[in-house]
């Protein structure tokens, strides 16, 4: 049977794999990526480098599986969400994508919300410097030639399908929020907030096809003209889709650079600081997408182990150094928060450090205070929702460690099941694809079929009584984190704000 190339499209790599209908693997190949950064806020990335890393792993992948990928019937991408790609009335890129962890659009947001017609709106909820509209209002108020000149606004995988079949079109789950603020009524949410266009392209489920493989691209993906590519969706649905996840009664944490972290139920419900989206008939999400996962564990191992030697080895290493008995809390908002607390405002902090604390002390509090952050969420999402959880499913990178997914399993008291050795998001490709190809009935379906083995951790019960005394600790001392998170910020503003820094600034964000 004909081959299947599944692309997964994060915030630090592009991955793809040549997968057999069945899931057997053909080929893989990868190309790390990175966003443009800086202090005021701003996280962009030009689209086309994610067109030119998507080239670059196909031929990667037909070097070395050419029989295979000559026989390519389906492509199915999933991508990073949150992010921005603005294109004009010819399709063209505008400026670089918004990127995830942009946090300019906070002043946009607050103002909006001054509105009386603005915050008394049922879509204006989740309005924060992460929410899209906000990134449009951003736009139309800093960039006003560059608004003036968008028609299309697309997620980061479909910029890379219209690429591939010349078609513009998305999924209602990776667009959920633009479509509650586009078209959710009369007035919509953007009329009030006074974004007149809609600038969304046809919307439909993410394995609907898109249109076929172009027959003039470049390298080798010429070779893939006539393959049906079907739209996908972003990269938490598929890789909680590739897990098998998707079925009342089960948790998922997709842990990347950042977590995101939900419950899946029979019905919606509102939980303060969490996500519903409907994502399948009669399956509901109650969680979302978080700022800091194994970014702030990446991030701690460099600086207390820096070094050329493998990552895996330098954070063993750290680990074994962890000797005092003493409790230590982190609180890992490295990058703010998005969920539970969507507050671009807040900041890392260490409770409770001692001289008796060594490196090995520091990176196991970071691992807890990660999983503290998960537990918030579940607890949130079963009040609310009334399902409980009976495991917690977890894939990314975050999910290879067996120190880290014990430390979890104790935390939220709850089996932790890991698949270390595969990457979900391209799980997920594979199981869009095998329902776009009439393969499987539904997603559910294609999750369970394609499933791997997992490693299993039970939580212990003597761990578990110590984490339940941390975790309320968590709880009570974060108003005092968000208050001095909050002094600090205004203290930072007040610095980026002086007049040749912020002509500075204004130039750069001009030029990028």
């Amino acid at each position: 049977m004909s081959s299947i190339l599944a692309v997964d499209l994060g915030g630090s790599a592009l991955k793809a794999c040549l997968f057999g209908p069945e899931g057997d693997v053909h080929g893989q190949a990868s190309v790390p990526l990175s966003f443009d950064e800086d202090p005021t806020g701003r996280s962009e990335q030009d689209p086309d480098v994610w067109w030119q890393a998507l080239v670059r792993c196909a031929s990667e992948i037909a070097e070395t599986s050419a029989t295979a990928f000559d026989d390519v019937a389906a492509v199915a991408i999933c991508g990073l969400t949150r992010t921005q790609v603005f294109l004009g009335a010819r399709r063209q890129v505008l400026r670089p994508a918004i990127g995830f962890r942009d946090t300019r659009a906070l002043g946009p947001a607050r103002e909006a919300l001054a509105s009386p017609s603005v915050a008394s709106h049922p879509a204006a909820d989740h309005l924060n410097a992460f929410h899209p509209m906000s990134r449009l209002l951003w736009l139309k108020h800093n960039e006003p030639e560059a608004w003036a000149a968008t028609r299309l606004v697309l997620d980061p995988k479909d910029y890379l399908n219209l690429r591939l079949t010349g078609h513009a079109r998305s999924d209602r789950i990776s667009q959920h929020w633009l479509l509650m603020s586009l078209r959710g009524g009369s007035p919509s949410l953007a009329e009030v907030a006074g974004i007149d266009r809609d600038v969304l392209p046809e919307i439909g489920t993410p394995h609907d096809a898109v249109g076929e493989v172009l027959p003039d691209l470049p390298g080798p993906l010429a070779r893939l003209a006539g393959a049906r590519v079907f739209c996908g969706s972003n990269d938490t649905w598929t890789g909680v889709a590739g897990l098998g996840a998707l079925h009342p009664g089960r948790a998922y944490c997709i842990s990347g650079s950042s977590e995101v972290f939900g419950l899946i139920s029979t019905r919606p419900a509102d939980a303060a600081g969490l996500i519903t989206i409907a994502w399948g008939e009669d399956t509901w999400q109650i969680g979302g997408p978080g700022q800091n996962g194994a970014n702030a564990l990446t991030y701690f191992t460099d600086l207390l182990n820096p070094g050329d030697g493998p990552f895996s080895d330098r954070l063993a290493a750290l680990l074994a150094r962890s000797t005092s008995k003493r409790p230590l809390l982190f609180h890992p908002y490295l990058h703010g928060e998005r969920t539970p607390f969507w507050d671009s405002d807040l900041r890392g902090s260490f409770f409770g450090l001692t001289a008796a604390h060594g490196p090995g002390d520091m990176i196991r509090a970071v691992m807890e205070g990660v999983a503290f952050v998960n537990r918030t969420v579940l607890e949130r999402a079963e009040t609310a929702g009334g399902d409980r959880a009976t495991e917690i499913r977890i894939a990314g990178g975050g999910g290879r460690s067996a120190v880290w997914n014990q430390i979890r399993a104790d935390i939220l008291g709850r089996p932790v099941l890991a698949a270390p050795d595969r990457q979900m998001g391209l799980q997920g490709c594979l199981a869009i694809a095998r329902v776009g190809l009439g393969l499987d009935p539904d997603i559910g379906t294609a999750g369970d079929t394609i499933a791997t083995d997992f490693d299993r951790f039970d939580p212990n019960p003597v761990a578990r009584a110590r984490y339940d005394a941390l975790f309320d600790v968590f709880q009570d001392s974060h108003e005092a984190v968000a208050t001095t998170s909050h002094r600090l910020a205004d203290i930072g503003r007040s610095c980026f704000a002086s007049p040749a820094r912020t002509s500075a600034q204004s130039q750069g964000v001009a030029s990028a």
